[in-house]
């Protein structure tokens, strides 16, 4: 494959600064972020920091949830699921999540630049390097900015040159925290206090809404001149640089930077550790365009074809993981690591009934694998927490979860506003869902599948599937002869009961079934790996045997609970009841469900289903393992031109990263598949993607592919282990 030379650079690159937050350029090493405007008489530069959290350490399980456990079980079997769902909205829910915290921004104003006068501007975020750059001329002077995020050096660095010495600004920092910036010699030092709690935007909006108090989580951190070759002064919470022609900036928070040697040293060890997961894998489709990004996404929309606009966005994903979720840090959340309001969309937090588990669907297809640590951290965080909520809510062993999570861990149903005492309206088709520890465990078993890593299986993975094993033994209830979860709900979704009223509890919804079998059998599968023999394994094996079937409905669809309701929104923006094909395994050569599958994707779809963007994405990823490649086409094509922003951030809208990390699983598993024992090439190649090439995807046993294409053909390919 030596003879596949790399085509272009991968650049997003603008012609003019940011006008709104969805054109900035984001930087991140995991901790850090940096979102950059671009802006020539004032830089500006969003910052975020992945510990900053509203809350604090406190108790929000629910002790009376139990109490009313057996009469919600008794109503529901009776049919009175609106009752029952007005029970548990009364009853047995807690107090919802925290909020993610933006840090401040930090102000980058210059004295004797206009933006009138500027020639030549160019903006670029280059992939291959995770650098940001800006250059533009004012009065012949060419001026250039150059800014990372070092994962080794654990800092900001901006870079702030000139052709002559004339950079004359002020620097200083601005955030909506609690925060206070003193002078120190040459750099701004910070102390700050994070809100005691922050109520979700859909909760309430005003005054109330943030607590301060002094609980609240604190931090420091500092915004440093490491050179400046004209004349530097700090005062008044300000640095004041002046007849300077190279300016050297760090800024670290909470954790200290870590920088050794000199910039040149700085920018080479970031490269170098950015590069050893990048470049593991390139993909191409088309030859480069040298338009602005914007400009070309425009023209996507407007009809225009731009097949290399494609494999950008594939490598911008890549690039949104490696700068979002490394070793150390928390995972990616909703909008990644970059947030920029006090009350971010959906408390930027951790939803796991989808979004969390979207986030890292191309982890280990697209060679981003070490990506994966945080996740596996903060599951296993999650879970220690969540014996407590099994024991509390439902006297149940092992460990459970539900559908939001945030920087404390918290494993509760939630819906509770802060200081209430009952849950809000319209909860609890969220919050009743116990599923969550069920699905984020499933990743570990598939970390095992791709790697091999037996002390991970042994060590990680097998406690994690065991504690969710035990918590659904538990939880499942017999009825008619099978066992079935309940209450149930199917994530977000309604029905419609024999009064017309809109519901969401009832029991063995599909999902539900199908993530208590793909755990059962992922345990037991664990076990006969490891040799290990317990008591367990019998009442794993008695549930399995009796375990209540996904049935399908009159028209031959899926159904979605279990059983046939009138759907409140029949193209809801959830496919919940699709798990089973599509991330699980579990249907795979199926052909009665796979027809039942295709039947329930096009209602969903002609009631106007995957109308978000991370919606749209696991229409991509069906349509990819049903072998639909037009379809499959389709539905990246829509992202990229109603759900994609000037930034190429993904659009819910607002923001939310998922529908790009979705999106690039998808286009993965257009090209290659291993599922059910079984590779493919190109198995759901669309005719606009007929010539091009791929390098190291990645499948099962520690290995990787790389092949060639023409006219939808392969004409080269290879499959090597991993070393």
């Amino acid at each position: 494959m030596n003879e596949w030379k790399e085509k272009g650079q991968m650049d997003l690159y603008y012609d003019h600064p940011a006008s709104i937050w969805e054109e900035t350029l984001p930087i991140g090493n995991g901790k850090l972020g940096g979102m950059i405007w671009g802006g020539v008489q004032e830089e500006l530069i969003g910052l975020n920091e992945e510990s900053l959290w509203s809350g604090y350490e406190r108790e929000k399980n629910n002790p009376h949830a139990f109490d009313s456990l057996s009469e919600v079980r008794e109503l529901v079997f009776q049919g009175k699921c609106y009752e029952a769902e007005c029970l548990i909205r009364e009853t047995m829910l807690g107090e919802y999540n925290e909020s993610y915290m933006p840090l401040g921004n930090l102000h980058l104003a210059y004295h004797n630049l206009s933006s009138e006068n500027v020639q030549h501007y160019e903006r670029r975020l280059h992939l291959t390097e995770a650098i940001v750059t800006e250059d533009f001329d004012v009065e012949a002077v060419h001026y250039h900015r150059e800014m990372f995020a070092s994962y080794p050096g654990k800092a900001i660095v901006i870079t702030l040159t000139a052709g002559e010495p004339v950079l004359d600004l002020e620097i200083y920092l601005e955030s909506m925290l609690k925060c206070v910036v003193m002078n120190e010699n040459d750099r701004l030092a910070f102390t700050g206090r994070c809100p005691e709690h922050v109520d979700p935007s859909y909760v309430r909006t005003d005054e109330s809404a943030v607590i301060w108090g002094y609980r609240g989580k604190s931090f420091t951190g500092s915004i440093s001149v490491a050179k400046n070759n004209g004349k530097t002064l700090v005062e008044n919470q300000k640095i004041i640089i002046k007849d300077a022609s190279e300016v050297i900036l760090v800024v670290e928070a909470v954790t200290p930077a870590a920088l050794k040697g000199s910039y040149r040293q700085w920018k080479m060890d970031h490269i170098k550790d950015y590069q050893s997961i990048y470049r593991k894998v390139e993909l191409y489709l088309g030859p480069e365009k040298k338009e602005p990004t914007d400009i070309r996404l425009q023209n996507l929309k407007n009809g225009g074809e731009d097949n290399s606009l494609f494999a950008l966005y594939f490598q911008y994903g890549r690039y949104l993981m490696i700068a979002s979720s490394r070793k150390g840090s928390l995972p990616a959340n909703l909008q990644g690591i970059w947030s920029w309001e006090m009350q971010a969309p959906w408390s930027s937090n951790w939803t796991t009934n989808i979004n969390m588990q979207m986030n890292y669907w191309p982890a280990l297809s697209c060679g981003l694998e070490e990506c994966l640590e945080p996740y596996f951290a903060y599951v296993e965080n999650l879970a220690r927490n969540g014996k407590k909520t099994a024991s509390i809510h439902y006297h149940c062993r092992g460990t459970v979860h539900h559908h939001n999570a945030d920087g404390w861990y918290a494993t509760n149903p939630v819906g509770i506003p802060y200081g209430a005492e009952s849950g809000q309206e319209g909860s609890v088709v969220w919050s009743m869902w116990p599923m969550g520890m069920a699905w984020l465990t499933q990743e570990f078993y598939r970390y095992y599948e791709y790697t091999g890593d037996l002390e991970f299986l042994e060590k990680q993975a097998y406690p994690l599937i065991r504690e969710t094993a035990l918590f659904l033994v538990d939880w499942l209830v017999p009825y008619r002869g099978k066992y079935v979860t309940c209450p149930s709900t199917s994530p977000e979704n309604r029905f419609r009961d024999e009064e017309g009223r809109a519901c969401a509890v009832t029991f063995g919804s599909a999902m539900d079934m199908e993530m208590t079998q793909e755990v059962f059998e992922h345990y037991l599968s664990v076990c006969s790996i490891l040799g290990i023999e317990e008591p367990l394994i019998a009442e794993v094996e008695e549930r399995l045997d009796g375990l209540e079937v996904v049935r399908i409905g009159s028209y031959g669809q899926i159904l979605e609970w279990h059983n046939e309701y009138e759907e409140n929104e029949p193209g809801h923006r959830h496919l919940s009841h699709l798990y089973g094909m599509f991330p699980s395994e579990l249907w795979v050569g199926n052909e009665e469900m796979e027809k039942a599958v295709r039947i329930s994707l096009k209602h969903r779809l002609e009631n106007g289903g995957g109308h978000t963007g991370w919606s749209c994405a696991w229409i991509i990823n069906l349509m990819a393992i049903l072998g639909e490649g037009e379809e499959a086409w389709k539905y990246l094509h829509t992202l990229l031109t109603r759900s994609t922003y000037p930034n190429l951030w993904d659009a819910h809208e607002p923001f939310q990263i998922d529908g790009n990390f979705g999106g690039i699983a998808g286009i993965a598993n257009m090209l290659v598949q291993d599922r059910g024992g079984k590779v493919k090439f190109l198995p759901a190649l669309p005719k606009q993607f007929a010539d091009g090439y791929v390098k190291g995807l990645r499948i099962k046993k520690h290995q990787e592919v790389s092949f060639q294409w023409k006219d939808g053909k392969v004409v080269a390919s290879e499959i090597r282990d991993i070393v």
